[in-house]
């Protein structure tokens, strides 16, 4: 008990402030729950699916008890998977921080839907992972869903995801 009164007593206002700013960004993260848990299993899922096609490149057979088969799945790999976690975290609180703290904006009108900047931010990422999860399984099997269906879309958007560094 003395040490939350002694807390209380040495507060300052810097001390509020940054109570306050990690307590917004907590109850953000705490509130996107859903988005990003689907953003840890797609980022596990893309994961699975560069080993796959690493092993392909590498010509290994996939079996838990061959020797070549855990030789060849290389720790450079995974660090990159857990950097490019690590950096998706820090945008993540970053535009909590820009939607919370500085612009001050509650919602976007976005397909039907209210969402936050942050929501957006999330759902990009993991439209980037899903990308990546399918050309991961181009580059085993040949066959890219994503790029068929592109015939589907507006000729506009057709024409910005088909041209190569114009």
């Amino acid at each position: 008990m003395k040490s939350y009164i002694s807390l209380i007593q040495n507060l300052t206002a810097k001390k509020v402030v940054a109570i306050s700013s990690v307590s917004l960004i907590l109850t953000t993260l705490f509130n996107m729950r859903q988005i990003l848990l689907a953003l840890g299993i797609i980022i596990m899922i893309d994961m699975l699916t560069g080993i796959r096609k690493s092993l392909f490149i590498k010509d290994v057979k996939i079996s838990l008890t061959n020797e070549k088969f855990w030789q060849s799945i290389q720790s450079a790999g995974l660090r990159a998977t857990w950097r490019k976690t690590y950096e998706y975290c820090l945008g993540i609180i970053a535009f909590i921080v820009i939607d919370s703290l500085v612009l001050k904006v509650s919602n976007f009108q976005l397909m039907g839907g209210n969402y936050t900047l942050s929501e957006i931010a999330v759902a990009l990422a993991c439209m980037v992972e899903i990308y990546s999860i399918y050309e991961n399984m181009e580059a085993v099997s040949g066959n890219n869903i994503l790029k068929k269906i592109i015939v589907f879309l507006p000729k506009t958007i057709r024409d910005i995801l088909t041209k190569k560094g114009k």
